[in-house]
């Protein structure tokens, strides 16, 4: 059944506006099915409705900072979702493979999301699990130079706040 464009622009809208796809497609009145093939034509033709999303939240205010916490306030509320449908007892096993499908996808898009939006949060990230290595390194490796690692590294923090402060 071919939809006109304005079905197309409401989905779009709805996306765009915060609603995850299975909703847009839902307040849209087209298939979740429909809503996922619109969602992929836009990508391939470049009009990334996740880029667009994305620059949304930050234009509506609060800056990248609030724009994540909006997005990720929300991954959690479909993951609380989700995990709460799985424990439904009557939940057929092939549901609940769908269920945890979607979860690890939200879950990868969300990790995904935050290294785009937020590059030095990620950096950042990387930097203290490099920092928590090479700590344990040293602890196991070379235990006697451990003390001479932990009086280092609170003035290393200083000189990496001046030049990034």
């Amino acid at each position: 059944m071919a939809h006109p464009p304005e079905t197309r622009m409401t989905l779009r809208s709805a996306y765009i506006g915060g609603l995850p796809l299975e909703a847009a497609a839902d307040q849209a009145g087209v298939p979740y099915a429909t809503a996922r093939n619109w969602f992929r034509a836009a990508r391939q033709e470049g009009a990334d409705w996740d880029k667009f999303r994305a620059a949304s939240l930050i234009v509506a205010g609060g800056g990248i900072e609030q724009a994540m916490g909006r997005i990720i306030a929300a991954a959690l509320m479909r993951c609380e979702a989700l995990l709460e449908g799985l424990q439904d007892p009557e939940i057929s096993p092939v549901d609940a493979a769908k269920a945890m499908a979607t979860l690890s996808d939200t879950v990868a898009k969300l990790r995904a999301g935050g290294k785009s939006l937020m590059p030095e949060a990620d950096k950042l990230g990387i930097a203290m699990d490099v920092l928590k290595r090479l700590a344990a390194y040293i602890q196991e490796n070379h235990p006697q130079q451990a003390g001479a690692f932990a009086e280092l590294l609170p003035v290393f923090g200083e000189e990496l706040a001046k030049a990034y402060g």
